[in-house]
């Protein structure tokens, strides 16, 4: 069962009826069963895996409240983490590891992302900053909750285990309110997968496919394509979840916040995937020690938490080189940050504070960083992205307007869609970064203003999605991390 299908859609609103109807004490039971039959549906081996991580996890929470020796405390989670980690690493990284030796059979959906969840919690137990869920259906919700299971945002036991108890459930009443603003936050979700993603997706696997064949000049425009296809793809998907949970009264945390108009790395990773960049912060960098021992510590803690990082989301030379890359860009900007001042304070700060022009230009700049290191996540070997660098020495401007771009896939009309919509998202994206929720502003106008607007975002993800028979949906670029 896929996210993006009406298969999906049936399944939600049976559980989101059948959520309401039954009484607060026994809803858990009913999200838990509805969760493992979602997870099921992904393929019934898959799941051994995600019971595994549920059951060793569980059990090690309750084992780590009852030890009272430190040593012994460390050793259950230790002993818990490295099984953990194992099966991890044996899926997910055997093949790389073994230098294409062993292959994995099957890699289960979402074992990166249920993997990290289960273990921040364990390891929130063992600090004691929260207690062991002691009810194994309630934990086992917690882990396998559907609508985050299979690419996040990755939760922590703190945040929704507390609302997974009776009397959370005992406050959520049915609001047809709450369940229309999950329903658009959905829609939205629907529209940057279906309407842009996957049609961009087009686009760019083409002119991957046959870099020699076309100029700089669209070898670049697909670099920026490729750029906005990743996020679109992966902040449709949190949006779809974010807001099937809210429709369930449950708060699952944001994972992007208009990552590219940050104005520096930095603050790009605090905007990107939050729930994973805030996962290796808590459970990694300030553990390594963070930013406690010294300048030079600090930034071997930041390379070694991005290079993790691009192993996180998979084996392969490529992602260890996208990651590395935003570690250097992150050491970089901590060594010239009193450089970078001193140039911004006497060409561009005004005497009203920081000139526009400043922050137009800080933002491109860590556009083009990001979207240089994207080319790596996106092929498949160093020597393809290499090759693509390679192919902006020869320019050829003129394949942007005789005709070239058509094909790749997609006609002028297309085209027309694609540009329209990254301009929509980059309006919304800039209203939130002003404070402004374009949902929220819909949802106070008038009945006769706000229907129009419901309807008409629904017929253009019907009629414009990338959906329909013979469609095998775009698996979401994160499904396999």
């Amino acid at each position: 069962m896929q996210i993006i299908s009406f298969v999906f859609l049936g399944f939600f609103a049976v559980v989101t009826a059948g959520y309401y109807l039954l009484p607060a004490g026994v809803r858990h039971i009913w999200l838990f069963a509805a969760s493992m039959l979602f997870y099921f549906s992904q393929g019934p081996a898959h799941t051994v895996f995600l019971l595994f991580s549920i059951l060793s996890t569980w059990i090690g929470g309750l084992l780590l409240e009852k030890a009272e020796d430190s040593a012994k405390k460390k050793a259950i989670l230790a002993g818990i983490l490295i099984c953990n980690l194992l099966v991890l690493l044996y899926f997910k990284y055997i093949g790389f590891l073994s230098a294409g030796l062993l292959t994995s059979p099957i890699l289960p959906v979402g074992i990166s992302f249920y993997l990290f969840q289960s273990a921040g919690c364990l390891i929130d137990v063992y600090r004691g900053t929260i207690p062991a869920e002691r009810d194994p259906i309630r934990y086992a919700l917690f882990v396998s909750f559907f609508p985050i299971v299979l690419s996040g945002p990755i939760e922590r036991g703190g945040h929704l285990l507390p609302q997974l108890q009776r009397p959370y459930f005992e406050k959520i009443r049915f609001d047809a309110e709450r369940i229309r603003d999950g329903a658009v936050r959905m829609l939205w979700g629907y529209f940057c997968k279906m309407v842009l993603a996957d049609r961009i997706a087009i686009a760019v696997d083409t002119v991957y496919a046959t870099t020699d064949a076309y100029g700089g000049a669209v070898l670049f425009l697909t670099t920026v394509l490729y750029t906005f296809q990743i996020y679109l793809d992966f902040a449709g998907y949190s949006s779809i979840a974010i807001g099937a949970a809210k429709a369930l009264g449950i708060d699952v945390m944001e994972n992007f916040d208009t990552p590219y108009l940050a104005r520096s790395i930095r603050e790009f990773w605090r905007r990107w995937h939050i729930s994973l960049s805030t996962w290796f912060r808590d459970y990694l960098y300030i553990p390594l020690g963070g930013n406690r021992r010294g300048q030079t510590r600090k930034l071997l803690n930041l390379l070694i938490v991005f290079v993790l990082s691009g192993l996180w989301h998979g084996a392969g030379w490529t992602f260890l080189i996208w990651g590395l890359l935003h570690g250097i860009y992150q050491v970089a900007g901590n060594l010239l940050a009193p450089v970078r001042g001193r140039i911004a304070e006497r060409a561009f700060v005004e005497k009203s504070g920081e000139s526009f022009s400043l922050r137009v230009l800080q933002t491109a700049w860590t556009f083009l960083l990001v979207n240089f290191a994207w080319v790596f996540f996106r092929l498949g070997t160093v020597g393809e992205a290499l090759g693509v660098f390679r192919g902006f020495a020869r320019p050829a401007l003129w394949e942007l307007f005789d005709g070239t771009l058509l094909t790749t896939g997609l006609n002028t009309a297309e085209w027309r869609l694609v540009a329209l919509g990254i301009l929509l998202v980059f309006a919304v994206d800039l209203l939130r970064l002003k404070g402004v929720q374009i949902a929220e502003w819909i949802s106070k106008q008038l009945l006769f203003i706000r229907w129009p607007v419901y309807i008409a975002g629904v017929v253009l993800v019907l009629v414009c999605g990338v959906w329909g028979p013979g469609y095998d949906t775009a698996s979401f670029i994160y499904y396999r991390f």
